[in-house]
């Protein structure tokens, strides 16, 4: 797609995100999601969405009638473009903080890529996904539920 129309679908993500904002100021809701943790050779696959100030791994909400190893792995390829088998997604837990007016509960996989995979963003919602060191990854401004899992590893 053209530098313009992926220009106008990140302000578009922008007022969405503003306006999701907004009605969570009022209702403080419990959001549930999950987090996959992409590792190669102790890198951790981080990305940035062009509507959020933080950086985070893929992640995303479950839909009604998705189990949340198959919200994973649907994330992990809508956001990053890397296919996996869900069977191959290793569960690590479930971590909460309070983000943005809401409760984020997420549930945590980890999967080890053995081979460095392709990785393609939209420059659309995600702007930037990189593999990086955890010393690096620790010195960002990271979404709370993600930190809070990386503090507790």
């Amino acid at each position: 797609m053209t530098p313009l129309y992926n220009g106008i679908v990140r302000l578009f993500y922008r007022l969405a995100y503003r306006t999701l904002l907004s009605l969570w100021f009022f209702t403080r809701p419990t959001v549930y999601g999950v987090y996959i943790a992409v590792w190669h050779q102790e890198e951790l696959l981080i990305i940035k969405n062009s509507y959020k100030r933080r950086f985070t791994i893929p992640c995303g909400r479950i839909k009604r009638g998705e189990d949340s190893a198959e919200a994973a792995v649907r994330e992990l390829k809508e956001e990053v473009g890397i296919e996996v088998e869900k069977s191959r997604l290793k569960p690590i837990g479930e971590y909460t903080a309070k983000h943005n007016y809401a409760r984020d509960v997420g549930k945590f996989f980890e999967i080890e890529m053995t081979e460095l995979p392709a990785v393609c963003v939209d420059n659309r919602e995600v702007v930037l996904a990189q593999f990086m060191s955890l010393d690096r990854v620790l010195k960002l401004k990271l979404n709370p539920t993600l930190a809070a899992w990386l503090n507790s590893r």
